[in-house]
């Protein structure tokens, strides 16, 4: 208690002739702007008064029934609501990491999808923290199903002193915003009040358990009424939580509820998790079409010994899959499209060569080029040879090729702004004008690790600074390639170029074309 009035002292929440002794706290989970309100003066009562009126409340500990389980797990805490308590049952979904290829997990996304549609607006709040896997997916979420959301800040950097201070000038700031003063107060501070929580430590006490596992699942596991586990692995973060929470007769049975199935809750933890009183649910997923499979299959096979250009005169470019939105594609569109199942949901290398069809355009990257100039690469080197030598490359987490791409025709490409790379060091970068330079890259760099060299001159790169607008390359300037019939047939349904099937051994090769 005296440490928590001589920082709303030092803060300047109250006046400094206030003593521990002179006050009184609320109860677990009560609102402390009374009692800071009796102690404030003149300036800081109009200040309290308002965040009163605005509906704001300042608790020491979580507010409601849950007050004493949430300090058992994360400590004793201030919490600051600036929209008031929200009324309902609190609900939050929990998750294991996903990984890079989310566009991959239809289950998990079925399962949050599911989920969504069964909440009860009316009677529940979502509780999501940042850094949790799930809390980037509800954002969009709330506002496709229509969620209520109590989305709780943790800040860990912060002492309590500086925190309060923050939290006060961002008051005034508001304040003075709605009674139309000046924001330039010198207690204004440079951001407005966030309308969603904030979390601080009140002490620097360590939990005795699990204090190594993340706080903001613990805040969560502890705070919510009824937690929905969509994926659980096994000794994992949320493992533990789950189980201890499950063990603590402090909070009711039945109130964990388990996604059943090997890539959600597997069956030996959901075992374990149900002997202690989780709920275990199934959800039956339909199967998600490939983004072609709805197209109507109109190629036709033929043999292709080998490419129309001799080495040399084509130019490869390889797609590969990408985690995250497709260039220009904005981050709630692409959220969108997985939390709805799209046909365009797959980001797979097989679904990005599909794109450059649809689209009949290559469009420039400006990753990993240096001074962030849009380029679209391209290998001189040979398809086969190329094949051979792929690599796994660590600092980018993928293989630098995935089997899917074009080759096109060089006389072509050189006709729209193709050049070659020039490798170099950075005295060389230095001492480039300004238009050769997105045709730069450093000759070798150094593995994560330091252990190992790459040459990237080995790739032999050309590159065009700008999209490539592929609807002007006929039947005789481009070719598709990927690894199997099956997908080749799929392309050749939309594909205006020649599909080849690539592989190491040229006999092997061969071509599907489409047919008008």
């Amino acid at each position: 208690m005296v440490e928590l009035v001589e920082a709303f002292v030092a803060s300047g929440w109250i006046g400094q002739n206030v003593t521990a002794e002179s006050l009184s706290l609320p109860d677990d989970g009560g609102d402390l702007l009374p009692l800071l309100l009796s102690a404030a003066d003149d300036k800081q009562a109009r200040l309290l008064i308002w965040a009163r009126q605005s509906g704001a409340k300042l608790t020491l500990g979580w507010p409601g029934g849950s007050s004493k389980r949430v300090e058992s797990w994360v400590g004793p805490r201030l919490m600051w609501l600036p929209r008031g308590v929200p009324e309902g049952r609190q609900v939050t979904w929990v998750s294991s990491r996903l990984g890079r290829a989310i566009d991959e997990r239809a289950d998990w996304f079925a399962v949050l999808r599911t989920a969504a549609a069964k909440f009860d607006p009316a009677r529940d709040v979502l509780l999501t923290a940042p850094s949790t896997t799930v809390d980037r997916f509800l954002e969009r979420a709330a506002i496709l199903f229509g969620l209520r959301r109590l989305r709780v800040h943790l800040d860990e950097r912060r002492t309590l002193v500086d925190w309060l201070t923050r939290l006060r000038r961002q008051l005034w700031r508001s304040c003075l915003a709605h009674e139309g003063e000046s924001a330039d107060s010198r207690d204004a501070a440079d951001e407005s009040v966030s309308s969603e929580v904030f979390v601080s430590p009140v002490m620097s006490e360590q939990m005795r358990s699990l204090s190594e596992l993340p706080l903001s699942d613990r805040v969560l596991i502890a705070a919510a009424d009824q937690v929905h586990a969509l994926q659980v692995r096994p000794n994992g973060n949320l493992h533990q939580l789950l189980r201890a929470r499950l063990s603590d007769s402090a909070w009711p049975t039945a109130s964990v509820w388990l996604a059943l199935g090997e890539a959600l809750v597997p069956a030996e933890v959901a075992a374990e998790l149900q002997s202690l009183g989780a709920v275990g649910w199934w959800l039956f997923v339909d199967h998600v079409s490939n983004v072609l499979e709805s197209q109507r299959e109109t190629g036709t096979l033929e043999t292709c010994p080998t490419l129309p250009w001799p080495d040399g005169d084509y130019f490869v470019h390889w797609t590969r899959r990408r985690d995250g939105p497709w260039p220009g594609q904005s981050d709630a569109d692409y959220i969108d499209d997985l939390l709805l199942s799209r046909e365009t949901t797959s980001h797979s290398a097989f679904a990005a060569l599909s794109r450059i069809v649809q689209q009949r355009r290559l469009i420039a990257s400006a990753a990993g080029i240096r001074g962030d100039a849009a380029v679209v690469g391209f290998s001189a080197i040979p398809l086969n040879e190329l094949t051979k030598r792929r690599a796994y490359r660590p600092h980018r987490g993928r293989w630098d090729c995935e089997g899917y791409g074009l080759c096109v025709c060089r006389e072509w490409l050189q006709a729209r702004g193709a050049k070659p790379v020039l490798y170099g060091d950075d005295v060389q970068w230095t001492s480039l004008p300004n238009p050769d330079r997105p045709f730069f890259q450093l000759k070798t760099t150094r593995s994560r690790d330091g252990a190992k060299t790459i040459d990237w001159s080995q790739e032999a790169e050309w590159r065009v600074p700008q999209d490539v607008d592929l609807s002007e390359a006929s039947a005789d300037d481009l070719r598709l390639f990927v690894p199997s019939p099956a997908e080749a047939q799929q392309l050749a349904a939309i594909s205006p170029w020649p599909v080849i099937v690539a592989c190491s051994d040229p006999i092997h090769r061969v071509e599907v074309r489409s047919t008008p």
